[in-house]
């Protein structure tokens, strides 16, 4: 996404391998998409991803990375942001956002890897359009983009956790209405709402799995006020800024491990909320390992990003 990296190849296995690192391992799924069928997880694992290129090597010896593969950066390495659309050409917001975007991180942006992505507006409103803004280091992508190459397996994309996250989204709407689907993760939680096919809110709240899953009530509990909290904040902005975007419903993953948080959530919020059941929209039959909800949870970011069309 922030850095398409082309190859060549004499042969092409069909869909997507991505990669998702966290700390020092990496979930690693191959996709395939079909006319007509549910997309196809043809296979999932997790390597040590303490040395990228040794795991890159490793990886090709003993799975078929011939296809596409796409790298997820880890939260700490990029930065999103949301703004005013540049009052310039389309074709040029990049570089008008580069220039604004020395204020506003803590690295340098003439070398940084940025892209823009254009949020779903009110029709009816004739206001300027808002954007997301996606900023990336030399530092995070840099190191990413040398594993590749020196393992003979370049990158053809770079995406981020948010919009791996809108791939999933956008494929359990309905009738044109907005869904929110919230990625509880081993370190924080990730909420996206998406509209005609885009990315309409992202947030980050810091609210891990085992803290939600606390045999401890009381920690349990504080957990459960402050994601909510953040839920409530969260999904109240939606109604009044994108109400035109008449939100559906809130999913959580993972989903049966999160039952009681749902059913806590369930009469703080305005919107139905209910499991998230990957099932529903990706074939899982060909990797069985991934039928516990926590497994597919810790999957989620990488099949999400291997869901991306092209």
């Amino acid at each position: 996404m922030l850095s398409a990296l082309r190859r060549r190849r004499a042969k092409q296995q069909p869909g997507w391998v991505a990669m998702a690192p966290l700390g020092d391992r990496v979930r690693v799924v191959h996709v395939v998409r079909s006319e007509g069928r549910l997309p196809a997880l043809q296979w999932a694992c997790t390597a040590d991803w303490h040395d990228p290129t040794t795991a890159l090597r490793t990886l090709a010896r003993s799975r078929p990375l011939a296809s596409r593969t796409v790298a997820v950066l880890q939260h700490a390495q990029y930065q999103l942001l949301t703004l005013d659309a540049p009052e310039v050409p389309r074709e040029d917001w990049r570089d008008a956002i580069r220039w604004r975007l020395k204020e506003m991180v803590d690295f340098k942006v003439d070398d940084a890897g940025i892209d823009v992505l254009e949020i779903p507006a009110d029709p009816q409103q004739r206001r300027r359009a808002s954007i997301f803004a996606v900023a990336a280091p030399r530092s995070s992508l840099e190191p990413l983009a040398d594993a590749g190459h020196r393992a003979r397996a370049p990158w053809q994309a770079i995406d981020i956790a948010e919009t791996a996250l809108r791939n999933i989204a956008v494929m359990t709407s309905h009738d044109g209405r907005a869904e929110a689907l919230l990625h509880v993760g081993r370190t924080h939680s990730t909420l996206v709402v998406v509209a005609q096919g885009e990315l309409l809110l992202a947030r980050h709240i810091d609210v891990s799995l085992d803290q939600l899953l606390d045999a401890d009530e009381s920690t349990r509990q504080q957990s459960y006020e402050r994601a909510s909290l953040e839920l409530q904040r969260t999904l109240d902005n939606v109604e009044r800024q994108f109400s035109h975007a008449n939100l559906h419903r809130l999913q959580m993953a993972p989903g049966i491990p999160l039952q009681r948080f749902i059913a806590y959530v369930h009469d703080l919020v305005y919107v139905p909320v209910s499991a998230f059941d990957l099932a529903s929209v990706v074939d899982l039959s060909a990797v069985p390992d991934l039928g516990d909800d926590t497994s597919q949870a810790d999957y989620l970011t990488a099949i999400g990003a291997a869901l991306r069309e092209g």
